[in-house]
């Protein structure tokens, strides 16, 4: 297929896209369906590869769907928009996860994906300046060993989404022959939620509102990941048997369930978990259901956070709770779908499958901090309890600089008033939720009612890594933001059912942070109408002192606490 770049439009072209303004604007959208007449429309620095009518499938109506690329000066940003007949005025981007590289592989709140063309947005996405079929795969980042590709490096943490927003911004409007786009929104998780804070962070004014999920505000969690899964290969013998991942579910919440104040089968805040794993090593003789001493040392060592070499806290740890179920678990990031083949060895699964922690924080090591596609990972200076040479941490953060957003790169965005949800699952494995809490708690400095104005949390009870689980997971964060956007209607509670096939099970208010779900005391506990969001005083003091006082009270009260708060930590973040 030839490739055809945007140039000045001849009479021909205005003359027909004239005659389909006459038309009704529906039917001439889907007219307009091609790559000779959207290249006519003269969007500078796009090329268009294909535009292909797609027919109206329910739920989703007809659209148009349109592959190409954009200039993003020095590099080149695939896209693929979809332009629906029944176009509301509105424009939707989607981030997308991992290392990128796929327009296909889009990574939103999948409840608002599903009703983005029902709704009538047109929608966007981009491989973020690289395409890449395995989006743990970094490789992107080097032209040749020891040759940073800055520019690929630049589209992929924040360029490149802007550079297509721009680009579909002054298509919509020549496409549909409307005045202008109505209202701009961002939404993503993992990858794509760090995608919304750096487009909040370097254009603040691309989007009317963001929806991020789950996101990646440092980089250094990339290395949690890694020691996750270094876990169970140091020793060889610390390896959890994946049949003890349910053993240890169990175990946690008979120690953890009653202490939001009712057992039901969900923790409400697993920072709160006295859970030791101590206690599921059995004498020697008794293996039923039992940890050995270095599987237990093991776990105890994932559920550290990573420190510097004065033991300061670099990023918090992950949470205790759900080690098991869903496709997006402990075993999925920090065990792997099998066994390594050399558990001592440079490349512990060789070239197959394996544990995707180890995938992300290898590829990023060799890549995009040593520039060294040999780099032997084992090597890195970081224990398998997670503490870390301070010169190799300086290291690592001078180089990821760019993929990090601090609470004060949000000032310009939350000064335009621009509306930011946040929502992140208390069970995710593969990025910690008391990194989003902690990162919350900076940005308020302690002033939580000031904040909310534009920016709200939502902590999800029992929900992995951007959905599943078995806590209610899916909620509608499309629409709220819309309210809070378009009627001033900010959401304090956001609905969240859970389902077992095509039945709902159960249902819950997602309260907004520092508030928590609370049981009323009455009535079926798998009905969001006997919960409510009840705010914890101590948290809503107006001074940062109060907040943090009111924070460490709270998690000194949980074994592991020193590990998942702040306080101490290095602060050159900030």
């Amino acid at each position: 297929m030839s490739i055809v770049r945007v140039g000045a439009r001849s009479t021909c072209s205005i003359a027909f896209v004239a005659l389909l303004s006459l038309a009704d604007p529906a039917s001439a959208a889907m007219l307009n369906c091609t790559a000779a007449t959207i290249i006519a429309l003269g969007v500078p620095r796009m090329t268009v590869t294909a535009a292909t009518v797609v027919p109206a499938a329910a739920p989703n109506p007809e659209y148009c769907d349109v592959r190409g690329s954009v200039d993003t000066g020095g590099n080149s940003a695939g896209f693929r928009f979809q332009l629906p007949v029944n176009w509301n005025g509105k424009l939707l981007f989607y981030g997308v996860g991992g290392t990128g590289g796929n327009v296909l592989a889009p990574s939103p709140n999948g409840v608002d994906r599903a009703a983005s063309l029902v709704k009538g947005y047109a929608t966007g996405v981009t491989d973020t300046g690289h395409q890449n079929p395995n989006n743990a795969d970094a490789s992107f980042a080097l032209t040749a060993p020891g040759v940073r590709n800055t520019a690929a490096l630049v589209d992929y943490y924040y360029r490149a989404a802007h550079e297509v927003t721009v680009a579909l911004k002054a298509l919509l409007p020549r496409f549909y022959g409307a005045a202008s786009v109505g209202r701009s929104y961002f939404d993503g998780c993992s990858n794509g939620g760090r995608m919304g804070l750096e487009a909040a962070k370097h254009y603040p004014d691309d989007y009317d509102g963001i929806i991020i999920g789950a996101p990646v505000p440092s980089q250094r969690q990339i290395l949690l990941l890694l020691k996750g899964a270094e876990t169970n290969l140091e020793p060889p013998t610390a390896r959890m048997p994946a049949e003890m991942l349910p053993v240890i579910d169990a175990a946690v919440y008979a120690s953890c369930d009653a202490a939001d104040g009712v057992s039901d089968g969900l923790i409400q805040n697993p920072a709160l978990c006295s859970f030791d794993p101590q206690t599921l090593v059995c004498p020697a003789g008794n293996a039923a259901n039992c940890l050995t001493q270095d599987q237990a040392n093991g776990l105890k060592n994932y559920l550290r956070p990573l420190t510097d070499g004065k033991g300061r806290v670099l990023t918090p740890a992950h949470s205790v709770t759900d080690l098991a179920g869903g496709p997006i678990n402990y075993q999925a990031y920090s065990l792997g779908p099998n066994p390594p083949i050399d558990p001592t060895g440079a490349e512990p699964w060789g070239t197959g499958p394996m544990a995707r922690g180890w995938s992300l924080g290898d590829t990023t090591l060799k890549y995009i901090v040593y520039l060294d596609p040999t780099f032997n990972t084992r090597t890195f200076p970081m224990t398998v309890d997670g503490r870390i040479d301070d010169a190799a941490i300086d290291r690592f953060d001078a180089a990821t600089a760019d993929g990090t957003v601090s609470p004060s790169d949000l000032a310009k965005f939350i000064r335009k008033k621009r509306k930011m949800i946040i929502y992140h699952g208390f069970a995710d494995h593969a990025l910690s939720p008391f990194t989003t809490m902690q990162f919350y708690e900076r940005l308020a400095k302690g002033h939580y009612a000031k904040l909310q104005a534009t920016v709200r949390l939502f902590m999800v009870p029992g929900m992995q890594h951007c959905g599943g689980g078995r806590g209610p997971n899916t909620f509608d964060t499309l629409t709220a933001l819309e309210n809070w956007v378009e009627h001033g209607v900010a959401p304090d509670s956001i609905l969240a059912t859970h389902s077992t096939g095509t039945t709902v099970d159960r249902s819950m208010p997602l309260c907004k942070f520092p508030e928590k779900a609370r049981y009323r005391g009455a009535g079926n506990v798998n009905d969001a109408a006997n919960w409510s969001c009840s705010p914890e005083p101590a948290l809503l003091e107006s001074g940062p002192a109060g907040t943090q006082a009111g924070l460490t009270h709270e998690r000194r009260d949980a074994q592991h606490n020193a590990s998942r708060h702040d306080e101490g930590a290095r602060e050159d973040d900030d």
